[in-house]
């Protein structure tokens, strides 16, 4: 193995991926939390476990009584329908379950308004993603999709806000979801506002493509920008993505305001250490360091984590 690689394989033992999905969940998934860690433990530090039906806690919480892991798994909700949307209540009860680290809330993903217009699908969930003969898909039409702002005033709807005061009373971590740039920008400005912790979710996905320059006014103020390897290296188009474009993004951002996490999870990714590990080898290629991917895999996952002080 080259020396690069080898540094990079001893970083991964250290990281946090942010953004995995798992099971159980209405779309196929490679893991459940105890595959999982029978995979995983000893090749990465920690895992934030990701579902866009359920909230995640519980289902850790379930195998973590039964087994202990030197494996950190962090816990999630998405306020999608699924959740009630805009539900305080269903954050707290997460949050009350999740003792050892900050809950991750995401916004709205496959519910969000931004993720159905885009979606190719009539369905609310394409039949083609799940692959199972006996499931029933909805249309899209049986939904009104998801909002946090309107775009008079860019202000957050009360029943956004009310989300927002319960995260911010419980010390929780943001992430945008699916929305559109300038919903995720009218989000992140007020939750920094508060105080808040906030993780652009994958803002240079086509369904976002929030402007480079409002991604740096971003970080600038306090949010992490994520860099996910299913956005190149689990494309079918990888060109939409060019790891040269990504790495100017970084670049130009500052590698202390970004993380990088797998968005994996599907049956046919690797793993999160070993996503992260090509992921980070493919921007080495393009000249990003060792310190640099250091702060995005390492320092600053644990920053938002509350496992160290911000990186200066």
């Amino acid at each position: 193995m080259p020396p690069i690689e080898s540094e990079i394989e001893e970083l991964v033992k250290e990281a946090y991926d942010l953004h995995l999905h798992v099971g159980p969940d209405i779309l196929p998934r490679k893991y459940n939390v105890k595959k999982l860690i029978a995979e995983e433990e000893g090749r990465i530090a920690g895992v934030a476990l990701k579902s866009h039906s359920f909230p995640t806690i519980s289902a850790i919480a379930d195998v973590l009584q039964q087994q202990q892991s030197p494996l950190k798994l962090i816990g999630s909700i998405t306020l999608n329908y699924f959740m009630g949307g805009f539900n305080p209540s269903a954050v707290y009860a997460s949050t009350i379950m999740s003792t050892e680290f900050p809950l991750i809330v995401w916004f709205p993903t496959v519910h969000a308004w931004n993720h159905l217009k885009h979606n190719y699908s009539d369905y609310e969930i394409p039949p083609e993603w799940v692959k199972d003969p006996n499931f029933m898909p909805r249309l899209k039409t049986e939904l009104k999709a998801i909002r946090v702002s309107d775009d008079l005033n860019n202000r957050l709807f009360e029943k956004c806000s009310k989300v927002l005061n319960m995260v911010r009373r419980l010390n929780c971590i943001i992430a945008t979801g699916h929305l559109s740039w300038p919903e995720a920008e009218t989000l992140t400005r007020e939750a920094l506002d508060m105080g808040c912790k906030v993780i652009l979710t994958h803002p240079m996905q086509k369904d976002i493509n929030m402007p480079l320059e409002v991604q740096i006014e971003l970080a600038r103020a306090g949010a992490f920008v994520e860099f996910c390897y299913i956005m190149y290296l689990d494309r079918d188009n990888p060109e939409d993505y060019p790891p040269d474009l990504i790495t100017k993004y970084i670049n130009e951002i500052g590698a202390e305001h970004c993380i990088l996490s797998s968005d994996a999870g599907q049956h046919h990714n690797p793993g999160p250490s070993e996503s992260l590990m090509s992921f980070a080898i493919l921007l080495a290629e393009q000249g990003i360091t060792i310190d640099q991917l250091e702060k995005m895999m390492v320092r600053n996952p644990r920053y938002l984590l509350g496992l160290e002080e911000a990186d200066t």
